[in-house]
């Protein structure tokens, strides 16, 4: 059974590297796995999503993987394709895993259109565009 979509999927992936990500790093990513910008929509339902499963903290506006999270990232990157095709890897591992649930919601007071078309801009800085 399917339980998160593509976006979550997207958003989960691009939030992998060691010692997390700030929207800078997150846009970055999320564009080099399937070259477009996440919406300021698609990243607060993904992130609530996943932090709802155990799979992400957030704090002090950076995202980091849980060891719950990292297990299932891992398996993710694990599983056969190419770079485009880890989105759709990390749909079928958060598909197969079992997740706790937390009952709090996570503070995504850092994710608003003007933080987000900010990031999008520091993004572009970085690739020198």
């Amino acid at each position: 059974m399917e339980r998160f979509n593509f976006a979550t999927a997207w958003i989960f992936a691009s939030v992998t590297a060691d010692g997390g990500v700030d929207l800078p790093l997150l846009i970055g990513a999320a564009d080099s796995l399937n070259h477009a910008i996440p919406t300021v929509g698609e990243i607060t339902r993904s992130l609530k999503a996943l932090y709802r499963c155990g799979l992400v903290d957030i704090l002090d506006g950076r995202i980091l993987l849980t060891p719950h999270g990292r297990t299932v990232a891992d398996d993710g990157f694990a599983r056969r394709g190419g770079r485009f095709s880890i989105p759709d890897n990390m749909r079928k591992s958060l598909d197969a895993a079992n997740h706790p649930s937390v009952d709090s919601e996570p503070d995504l007071s850092f994710v608003t259109d003007e933080t987000v078309s900010a990031a999008f801009q520091e993004y572009r800085k970085m690739l020198g565009t």
